[in-house]
C-alpha cells in the first residue's frame, strides 16, 4: 500500500468516527427533547396497574370510615333527641300528652338502632381494634329502644292511672291515689330492673370515648332503678304513715343564725313545729330558745369527746341547752341531742318527736324567692334577695333582740301557708332544687327518726354529717364561735386547693390554705350593739373580735399535715371526735384582720374526684373555695 493510499484510508476512518459522534450527539439530543415531554404527560398517565388499585382500596376505605362516622353521630343525635324529648316534656308538663311523649322518644330509639343492626354496622363488628367497641354501641342502642318500647309505655300507663287532682284537697295531701297506682308502677319497675340488669352485663370496650359513654349511662340508670325500686317497695307504702293519716306526725324546725356559728350552722335562735295530720300540713309558732326550754334543761347524752372538747375546755364552756345543740357536723348527733331536750319539756311529755329540720335564713330567702315577698308587720318588706342579709345581721342592729327571733318564724310561717295554697308543679319543682342546694352547703339538714325515711334524706344527701366517702374526698372545717355575739356576718372564710404532683403514682396530695378575715371595721366595733360585736368579760377591749375553736377533720382514708398558721392562731394539735381523727386549734381574728391556716393533705387511693371542703356554713350561700390546680382525675 502506497503512502497515498494510507492517507486516503486514515481519512475515511477518520469520517467515520465523525459521523458517528455525530449520531451519539444527535441521539443523546433526541433523548433530552424525549424528556422533556415526558415530564408534561399528564399524572395518571404515568401511574402503573397497581397504583391504581391501591388509590381505589384507599378510596373506599375514607368512605367507609366517613360513612361509619356519619352513622355514629347519626346514633349519637337520635339518643340525644330521645332524651331531649323526654326533658322537654318535663320542663312543658306534657303530662296530658303521655302517648305522644312515648311515642315520639320511641321513634328516636328505633332510628338509632337500626343504624347499629344494619349489616355496615355489622360488618365493623368483625374489624380488629374496633369490634368491641362498635358492638357495645350495638348493645346500648338495643337495651334503650327495649326500654323506649317496653318500659317507658308501662310507666306512662301508671302516670295515667293516678288521679293528680285529688291528691291535694282542701288543704291536705291524699295519698290514695297513688297507693292505687302501686301495681302498675310494680310492673314498671320491674321491667326496668331487667333492662337495668341488661345494661349493666355489657361489657367494658377499649375505646375511652365509648367506655366512658357506657360508664355514665349505667350510674345514670342504676341510680333510677334504686330509687324506683325504693319507691315501690318502701317510701310508697308508707306514704300514709309519713303523711298522718295513722297519727300525727310532729317534726321541729331549728333556726340556726350563721351569725353566731355553730359546727353545723349557728346557735339555734328560735324553734317552730310542723304537724302532719291526715294529710294536712301545719306550722306552728315559732318561740325564742330558752322561751322554748329555759337553760337548765339540757343534752344529757354528750359522748366522751364532745364534752371534753365542748364543755370541759372551753375557753366557752357551752351548756348545751337547745342553744348549744347544732354544735355537731354530725345531724344525728344534733337530732339526738334535741331530742333529749324535748322530752323533758311539756310539749315533749306527751308528744312523739319524728325528726327535725335545721334550717338557717338562706332557707327562708328561697322559700321567699319561691313564693313571693313577704311584708313582716312593721311594714319591711322581704325578698328572695334580701331576706337573708335583714335576718342575719340588719335585724340586730335596728330591733331589739327579743323581737328577731320571732321574725324568723313569721316569714316562715307566711311561706308555709303559701306553699300548702298554691302546690303549682313548677313551684315545687323550683323549691325542690333549691333545697338540695341549700343542704349541700349545710343550710338545711333533716333528720327522721323513721329508718325507711331517713334512708330517703341520706339517698337525697338531705342530712348533713362529716366526710364518710373516700371515692368523693372532703376535708371537714367546723367551726363554733366562742364569744357570743353576732360576727359571723363579718367573717368571711376562703379555701385555696393547689394540687401537687400530677406526674406521681398513688393517691392523690394537695396543699390547702384556709383564710379567715374579720371585715368589721374599728370603728363598727366601737358603734355597733355590743349584742353584734359581743365582749368576753376577760378580755375588755375584745368588741369584734371573733374567737373561733376549729376543728380540721381528714378527708376519709386520708390525712392532713404540715400546719402552718399565719396571724394571730394557735398551731393545729391531733385530738379525736367520737372516733374520728381531728386536729384543734384556736383563733382571734380582731376588726381588719386575717389569719391563715395552711397544710398538705393526701387522700385516699380510692378517690374518684377532687378534694372538696364541707364547712360550717356561711352567711353566704355557697362557700369561697378556689381551685388553683388541679390534676386530672382517673
Amino acid at each position: 500500500m502506497t503512502s497515498r493510499d494510507k492517507q486516503t484510508r486514515q481519512e475515511q476512518e477518520n469520517h467515520s468516527r465523525v459521523e458517528g459522534a455525530a449520531q451519539v450527539d444527535s441521539a443523546a439530543v433526541q433523548d433530552d427533547v424525549s424528556g422533556e415531554a415526558v415530564t408534561h404527560i399528564a399524572w395518571y398517565l404515568r401511574i402503573r396497574w397497581w397504583g391504581w388499585v391501591l388509590i381505589a382500596v384507599a378510596a373506599v376505605c375514607v368512605v367507609f370510615a366517613g360513612t361509619i362516622g356519619t352513622q355514629a353521630l347519626l346514633v349519637k343525635h337520635h339518643e340525644d333527641t330521645a332524651i331531649a324529648v323526654v326533658k322537654d316534656a318535663v320542663k312543658e308538663q306534657r303530662l296530658n300528652d303521655l302517648d305522644g311523649v312515648v311515642a315520639d322518644m320511641q321513634k328516636e330509639t328505633r332510628a338509632a338502632r337500626n343504624i347499629t343492626n344494619g349489616a355496615l354496622w355489622r360488618f365493623t363488628e368483625k374489624l380488629p381494634g374496633i369490634k368491641g367497641s362498635m358492638r357495645v354501641v350495638r348493645m346500648m342502642t338495643d337495651v334503650a329502644d327495649d326500654m323506649a318500647q317496653d318500659t317507658a309505655p308501662k310507666f306512662a300507663d301508671a302516670a295515667q292511672a293516678i288521679d293528680f287532682k285529688s291528691i291535694y284537697t282542701n288543704g291536705s295531701i291524699n295519698a290514695e291515689p297513688i297507693i292505687k297506682a302501686l301495681p302498675e308502677l310494680e310492673t314498671a319497675s320491674q321491667s326496668l330492673e331487667r333492662y337495668t340488669e341488661e345494661f349493666d352485663r355489657i361489657p367494658i370496650p377499649r375505646i375511652n370515648i365509648v367506655a366512658n359513654t357506657l360508664n355514665s349511662s349505667r350510674v345514670v340508670l342504676d341510680k333510677a332503678n334504686y330509687y324506683m325500686q325504693a319507691a315501690v317497695d318502701e317510701y310508697i307504702p308508707k306514704l300514709p304513715e309519713w303523711l298522718g293519716y295513722e297519727g300525727k306526725q310532729t317534726y321541729a324546725i331549728l333556726a340556726m343564725t350563721p351569725g353566731e356559728m355553730r359546727a353545723s350552722g349557728g346557735l339555734i335562735g328560735a324553734v317552730g313545729t310542723v304537724t302532719i295530720d291526715d294529710g294536712k300540713i301545719e306550722i306552728g309558732d315559732f318561740r325564742s330558745n330558752l322561751g322554748f326550754a329555759d337553760s337548765n334543761i339540757t343534752a344529757r347524752n354528750l359522748s366522751e369527746d364532745e364534752n371534753r372538747l365542748y364543755r370541759e375546755e372551753g375557753p366557752m364552756n357551752m351548756n348545751y341547752d337547745v342553744r348549744d345543740i347544732a354544735n355537731s357536723p354530725d345531724t344525728v348527733r344534733v337530732a339526738d341531742y334535741f331530742k333529749a331536750i324535748w322530752k323533758q319539756t311539756k310539749t315533749g311529755k306527751h308528744t312523739e318527736l319524728n325528726g327535725i329540720v335545721l334550717a338557717d335564713p338562706l332557707v327562708v330567702q328561697s322559700l321567699v324567692k319561691v313564693f313571693g315577698d313577704v311584708t313582716l308587720p312593721n311594714g319591711t318588706v322581704l325578698t328572695g334577695a334580701n331576706t337573708a342579709d335583714f335576718l342575719i345581721n340588719t335585724a340586730y342592729k335596728d330591733y331589739p333582740a327579743e323581737e328577731t327571733d320571732a321574725m324568723f318564724g313569721t316569714v316562715a310561717k307566711a311561706c308555709v301557708q303559701r306553699l300548702m295554697g298554691d302546690l303549682d308543679a313548677g313551684k315545687m319543682a323550683k323549691l325542690a332544687s333549691e333545697m338540695v342546694t341549700l343542704a349541700h352547703n349545710r343550710h338545711l339538714s333533716v333528720y327522721s327518726f323513721d329508718p325507711t325515711m331517713q334512708q330517703l334524706f341520706w339517698d337525697t344527701e338531705l342530712t348533713s354529717t362529716f366526710p364518710l366517702d373516700e371515692a368523693k374526698p372532703k376535708i371537714g372545717i367546723y367551726i363554733t364561735e366562742n364569744n357570743p355575739s353576732k360576727m359571723g356576718w363579718y367573717i368571711k372564710r376562703s379555701t385555696k386547693i393547689t394540687q401537687l404532683d400530677c406526674l406521681e403514682d398513688g393517691p392523690a396530695k394537695y396543699h390547702v390554705e384556709y383564710t379567715i378575715r374579720n371585715t368589721m371595721t374599728d370603728e363598727e366595733s366601737k358603734t355597733l350593739p355590743q349584742y353584734i360585736t359581743g365582749i368576753r368579760t376577760e378580755f375588755p377591749d375584745s368588741h369584734g373580735t371573733s374567737f373561733e375553736k376549729i376543728v380540721f377533720m381528714p378527708p376519709a382514708g386520708g390525712t392532713m399535715s404540715d400546719f402552718e398558721v399565719t396571724g394571730n392562731g394557735a398551731d393545729p394539735v391531733a385530738d379525736s371526735l367520737n372516733y374520728r381523727l381531728i386536729y384543734t386549734t384556736i383563733t382571734q381574728v380582731q376588726p381588719e384582720s386575717e389569719v391563715t391556716y395552711s397544710f398538705d393533705v393526701t387522700v385516699s387511693p380510692d378517690a374518684r374526684q377532687r378534694l372538696g371542703v364541707d364547712e360550717t356554713p356561711t352567711a353566704s350561700e355557697k362557700p369561697d373555695v378556689t381551685y388553683v390546680k388541679q390534676c386530672p382525675v382517673g
